[in-house]
């Protein structure tokens, strides 16, 4: 199919949705689909190379401009454009979305957070996403949510009909041939940007605080992602904490080597966000054999199956009790819950998602 794919916004490739995006675009590339990517005036996406692109004009790089550009201007040079063309898809139509939709359209929302976490975004931001966004976004043709939880919520909160929504789970980067762990990897990876409150370092850092000496020392706590809202609430913590000489920030770790050198120091993964709508790192961390604990709401414990241990994000004592049973776990047990993982994260892949995508854009491969 011709497909025009739109990447706005990328955050620069460090947020969930350009890992998303950045999965899509791989993906449907591979299928042999023709693709023109949507992207902002100075987005650089790492898997668009050689494709053609459409840029969006210099002036969207301010938030305002860019969502009523992509509201009222983009249907325009859709109408103009739509003979090129079989369809669309939104990659983030939770951030952004058009008043109309000149071509068939496959609208992705990731999760529906704002209304979960109070205080995640500003006032008139909440305006957009909770009065704005959601009239226009049921607009499109197809509405495509990224795990059950986020369906769910768009039911509830955007009104939806079940029926509406088509719930495709993402995919995740696969581990390279021949991927191993190293020797002794006893690390305690989170990977997210460094946001607070929503993704609750603060929290986890206070859990850490409450291991056994013997056992913090052991498994040194180990935050990946670059610096988003708060980050610096999230660093104060991480000072004031009884075990602050065993937390590291790695800051933003980039594909290929770097992250794979992470992943191989890696003993045991811990995502305590307050809310997902997916959770791409634990699918990954997961299918690599990585014991896991994570939150017991939203789309975690919808990924995560049986394979984790979960806990209750907003209460530090139980995100403690859950490292405490994943870290002192015998080899048997890490053993069976790793093969647990393994095949909990069977059920997800790229290909299932990019083809899902494509029929219900009335295309096949």
């Amino acid at each position: 199919m011709r497909l025009l794919v739109d990447c706005i916004p990328w955050d620069g490739g460090k947020s969930g949705i350009s890992a998303y995006t950045r999965g899509l675009v791989a993906e449907l590339r591979r299928q042999g689909h023709d693709l023109t990517l949507l992207r902002e005036p100075w987005a650089r996406i790492d898997v668009g190379r050689g494709l053609p692109s459409v840029r969006a004009p210099r002036a969207t790089a301010k938030p305002l401009v860019s969502m009523l550009w992509h509201l009222f201007l983009l249907p325009r040079w859709l109408r103009r454009h739509r003979g090129e063309f079989d369809g669309m898809v939104i990659c983030a139509a939770n951030r952004r979305v058009c008043a109309s939709y000149p071509l068939p359209t496959v609208a992705v929302v990731h999760d529906l957070a704002n209304f979960r976490i109070p205080g995640k975004y500003s006032p008139s931001r909440m305006v957009y996403l909770a009065h704005v966004l959601p009239r226009f976004a049921k607009k499109a043709r197809h509405l495509v949510a990224v795990s059950g939880a986020t369906a769910a919520d768009m039911v509830r909160f955007w009104g939806c009909r079940e029926g509406d929504v088509a719930v495709l789970h993402e995919g995740f980067p696969q581990p390279p041939a021949g991927w191993r762990r190293d020797d002794g990897a006893r690390n305690l990876l989170y990977i997210s940007r460094i946001e607070h409150p929503g993704k609750n370092h603060a929290r986890l850092i206070e859990a850490y605080g409450k291991l056994p000496r013997a056992m913090a020392e052991a498994h040194p706590l180990v935050l990946a992602g670059a610096d988003w809202k708060d980050a610096e609430a999230v660093k104060a913590a991480a000072a004031a904490s009884p075990h602050a000489d065993c937390i590291r920030f790695t800051g933003f770790v980039p594909a290929g080597e770097p992250m794979e050198r992470l992943w191989a120091e890696t003993g045991y993964y811990v995502f305590p966000s307050l809310f997902e709508g997916f959770g791409i790192s634990l699918a990954e961390a997961m299918s690599r054999g990585i014991p896991c604990a994570c939150s017991g709401n939203g789309a975690l414990a919808e990924v995560a199956g049986d394979a984790a241990e979960t806990f209750d994000p907003e209460d530090p004592a139980d995100i403690a009790r859950a490292l405490e049973v994943l870290l002192g776990e015998g080899e048997e047990a890490r053993k069976a819950r790793a093969e647990r993982g393994r095949a909990r994260a069977a059920a997800f892949s790229w290909e299932a998602h990019a083809k899902g995508m494509v029929a219900l854009l009335g295309g096949a491969r």
